[in-house]
């Protein structure tokens, strides 16, 4: 089937999940507003030039803060931008999503009637860097900075641009398969440096973090950071278990030299400024839980328990424990966990059959007729909803593994997992994966 064609399918199907579930959209948008305003329309239309209704929400959901002398914050839906006034016109730190375009263009001609002169893209993911368009458009011809990584990890991007469409749900129209419907870099660096504009210095770090290319910004004049997607106002997106590796260790070590510029005030990439007071303790707070996770992994690793295992005894800090900055409404601390073993391990998880294991079908269709039949294994994961919701699942899987066409047995599987989503357990990002799983089982 063309992957359009299933895309929209499978956001029918969707739709229709969440209508006749109200309470999954609850359970979803908690965690996925980023500290910011919830689109539905932007959240699938990312790389979006066209969607009216992308581009409207966008329109309505912006605003400026002001934040110095010249210092601004463009706040969208899901994301913001940074902004600096200098003598030779505006600095940008990220453009947004594609969307946003038309937005940013108002915004920035509300902050100044002087051209933008520079953009620094954080780093290359959808919410970032591919809201530029519309000041092209409009005649401005901004330099574009980045680190050197970024051509390259935006490269892999484009190279599975399919697999890119499929784990971030945006349309496969909208997502770019090249460089026509992206920003190639003016200007890359290795490492750190500085540029001089407009009587402005702005320093730049790259450290790897969320991406292998992140970077974030030091203006010393308005003791300003911008602090990309370094911090965010809950535990960090360092687990995504669909995104390429994350680098926790030197996420952390990005937080603490932000700290110890001292700044005046912070601009995150997502969520509300930060002051001073707050950037010190929100930085160093992080900072401290990510290298926490990543000491308590590296040390299960080097006690040769596996890594499955390892990940289940990780926890979260106790001086950190029930901070309103930590909560675990998009990932968990598991999940980092998982980042970092994946990081310092192969692909193998350290059981035997696992090396060449059987087809997950062959699996589900032979533990089906050990059991007895894949009805009585829906039937016994349908007892288990209220006190193991975990095994459920995996239950309901091999059930549906094993006969995807039995009404009964996807019927069953989605009550499972509708239930799983509502969990106050679940967070947004596992949530969205289940909420995919229902889609296939409402398609069949």
């Amino acid at each position: 089937m063309n992957q359009s064609n299933r895309y929209f399918e499978l956001g029918a199907a969707r739709r229709e999940v969440m209508m006749n579930n109200p309470a999954l959209l609850d359970a979803i948008v908690n965690g996925g507003r980023f500290g910011g305003d919830f689109s539905p329309a932007i959240a699938n239309r990312m790389y979006s030039r066209k969607n009216a209704s992308a581009i409207a929400d966008a329109r309505d959901g912006m605003r400026v803060e002001q934040h110095g002398d010249r210092s601004y914050l463009i706040r969208f839906p899901f994301v913001n931008v940074a902004a600096f006034d200098t003598d030779d016109g505006l600095v940008l730190v990220d453009a947004g999503f594609a969307p946003a375009g038309p937005a940013l263009l108002e915004a920035c001609t509300s902050i100044s009637d002087k051209p933008v002169h520079t953009i620094i893209l954080s780093h290359f993911h959808c919410d970032h860097a591919f809201g530029a368009w519309a000041l092209f458009e409009a005649g401005h011809r901004p330099e574009i900075v980045a680190t050197a990584d970024f051509v390259r990890e935006l490269q892999a991007d484009l190279d599975t641009w399919g697999l890119n469409s499929r784990y971030t749900n945006q349309n496969p129209n909208d997502v770019p398969r090249d460089w026509d419907m992206a920003f190639t870099p003016t200007n890359t660096y290795h490492g750190s440096t500085s540029l001089d504009i407009g009587a402005m210095r702005f320093d730049l770090t790259h450290g790897r973090g969320e991406t292998a290319d992140q970077q974030w910004v030091w203006v010393p004049d308005e003791k300003v950071i911008v602090s990309a997607d370094y911090y965010q106002p809950f535990l960090p997106n360092a687990g995504n278990g669909k995104r390429r590796q994350r680098h926790i260790r030197d996420w952390a070590a990005a937080l603490r030299a932000m700290a110890d510029c001292r700044p005046r005030i912070s601009l995150p990439m997502h969520g509300a400024a930060l002051g001073e007071l707050e950037s010190q303790d929100r930085f160093r707070a992080h900072a401290a839980i990510l290298d926490s996770i990543a000491e308590q992994v590296l040390a299960g690793l080097n006690a040769g328990m596996r890594g499955s295992d390892v990940v289940e005894t990780v926890v979260m800090p106790v001086q950190h424990a029930g901070r309103d900055d930590v909560a675990e409404t998009y990932g968990t601390v598991r999940d980092i966990a998982k980042m970092v073993a994946n990081q310092y391990t192969g692909w193998w998880d350290d059981i035997p059959s696992h090396w060449t294991p059987a087809s997950v079908e062959a699996e589900a269709v032979e533990i089906a007729r050990l059991a007895g039949g894949a009805d009585r294994l829906i039937d016994r994961a349908l007892e288990l909803i209220d006190s193991d919701i975990r095994l459920a699942c995996q239950l309901a899987d091999w059930a549906f593994f094993a006969q995807p066409d039995d009404e009964h047995i996807r019927s069953g599987a989605s009550r499972i997992y509708i239930a799983r989503i509502v969990s106050d357990e679940t967070p947004t990002q596992e949530a969205l994966v289940y909420l995919d799983h229902l889609a296939e089982l409402k398609l069949g």
